[in-house]
């Protein structure tokens, strides 16, 4: 794996989306918002706060083409998540973007995790469907841990049916919401939050073919540190300074996803 130390002494390569989209593949890694204020001073911070020292583009054209496309997708695939997580459908292009990106047959593991950010309660998610992971930020959504894990389970089991998946087994570290669903513990009567409301709606409609389990923090490093980093990447595209673990999981993500394999952390 390539650390961040000898980063500093590399230069990256630096693709923008054509078009005005959202992405970007930088050091070989690509990604993408569902919107950004400028993609091309964010991908050059992102770079900055990697270490990178100097970053340049791709002369080779049908290299830069091949990276224009995977930038491309990222974008799509962001936008297409933030749609989901809406409550909405995304369009024909995002969900082709989905289902190029994970084909969906099967049962699939889901790993959740979310985070809210401690300066001003904005929420992030993290997954892993499988061993592929997905993340966004929430910029119009404040609250607190156990909403932005509950909005993690939902968005999640809402991508993974999008896909296509017909079996779900949800691992999560929020006892509340592994023995409401796995011992059946939702009280009809109860007066509830809208989100739990759409939880519910959610598992019911899912019936037999959703399962959850309980598992410990450690089992969720993973969409815990791509919810840190989502929120990291809203922050640079606003210009405002990392929190130290959104600082170090804009690195972790990066020279994990650079590495490849299954296992991020």
């Amino acid at each position: 794996m390539v650390s961040p130390a000898s980063a500093r002494h590399q230069r990256a390569s630096l693709v923008v989306a054509p078009g005005g989209l959202p992405g970007y593949v930088l050091d070989g890694v690509p990604y993408g918002l569902p919107r950004s204020r400028d993609v091309a001073a964010l991908a050059a911070r992102h770079a900055g706060a990697l270490g990178f020292l100097e970053w340049h583009d791709i002369a080779d054209s049908a290299d830069r083409a091949v990276q224009e496309g995977r930038a491309v997708r990222a974008a799509l695939v962001a936008r297409a998540l933030t749609d989901l997580a809406a409550g909405g459908e995304p369009d024909t292009a995002g969900l082709a973007a989905l289902r190029a990106d994970l084909p969906g047959v099967g049962v699939v593991r889901v790993r959740t995790d979310g985070s809210a950010d401690k300066t001003d309660g904005h929420l992030s998610l993290g997954y892993l469907l499988g061993d592929r992971p997905y993340a966004l930020n929430l910029p119009d959504t404040a609250g607190h841990e156990g909403l932005a894990e509950r909005e993690a389970i939902r968005v999640a089991l809402t991508h993974a049916r999008a896909l296509g998946f017909t079996g779900f087994h949800v691992q999560s570290d929020h006892k509340f919401h592994v023995r409401r669903y796995d011992e059946d513990l939702i009280h009809r009567g109860r007066r509830k939050s809208d989100s739990l409301e759409r939880l519910d709606a959610l598992v019911d409609d899912l019936g037999g073919a959703v399962t959850f389990e309980y598992v410990g923090t450690l089992d969720t490093d993973a969409p815990h540190r791509m919810a840190l980093h989502a929120r990291a990447l809203a922050r640079l595209d606003g210009g405002l300074p990392l929190s130290r673990a959104q600082a170090v999981a804009l690195r972790r993500v990066h020279f994990a996803l650079k590495a490849g394999g299954s296992v991020l952390y």
